[in-house]
């Protein structure tokens, strides 16, 4: 069975909105911040134009007419700011021009999470790789330099990013999240 990105408003407009809410409603994650945005702020942020959430689910699924969430992840833009441990050069390597700029646009990978009853069915890397073809489709429409993500010094999780290609950044001091950039 191949597995398949879809956005969360295709399956609304498919006429499968009570299948998906089901989906949601069946979703279970390690990280409960990522399974409540899910539930509660994925749906309304994507209609206010706020992010864009993307559901993994196997293809025949789409036939089926039984959906059940592998993954999700949420790409949004945001503005990183750069703290004063961001060397100038990495500072012009994100931005392309300014040395010294103190902030710049970024698509932010703001949610990413796999079902644990279902995490068997996807790996963390195939997961990993629909976000990222998502990401590099939108950088060919709006341009972009980096991608950001965000997550908790856990280092089972640093290390599955920076195996990845991310590499750390800098550590956001309002919330202690690490933050871990990939160039595009």
């Amino acid at each position: 069975m191949a597995n398949i990105s879809k956005k969360i408003s295709e399956i609304i407009a498919d006429n499968r909105g009570e299948e998906l809410l089901a989906a949601i409603a069946n979703f279970s994650c390690k990280d409960k911040d990522v399974e409540r945005f899910l539930k509660t702020k994925a749906l309304e942020s994507d209609k206010r134009n706020k992010s864009r959430t993307y559901i993994v689910i196997e293809d025949e699924q789409v036939e089926n007419g039984k959906l059940e969430i592998l993954a999700y992840f949420t790409l949004m833009f945001k503005v990183l700011y750069l703290g004063d441990s961001v060397s100038k050069s990495v500072r012009k390597a994100i931005d392309g021009f300014n040395k010294d700029v103190p902030a710049v646009a970024v698509l932010l990978i703001g949610q990413f999470g796999k079902d644990e009853n279902a995490a068997r069915d996807i790996s963390g890397e195939v997961f990993l790789k629909f976000c990222l073809s998502v990401v590099r489709e939108i950088r060919e429409l709006a341009g972009g330099r980096v991608v950001l993500l965000e997550c908790l010094p856990i280092p089972q999780v640093v290390d599955f990013y920076e195996r990845s290609g991310f590499t750390y950044l800098q550590t956001d001091p309002r919330d202690k999240y690490r933050q871990l950039i990939l160039p595009l």
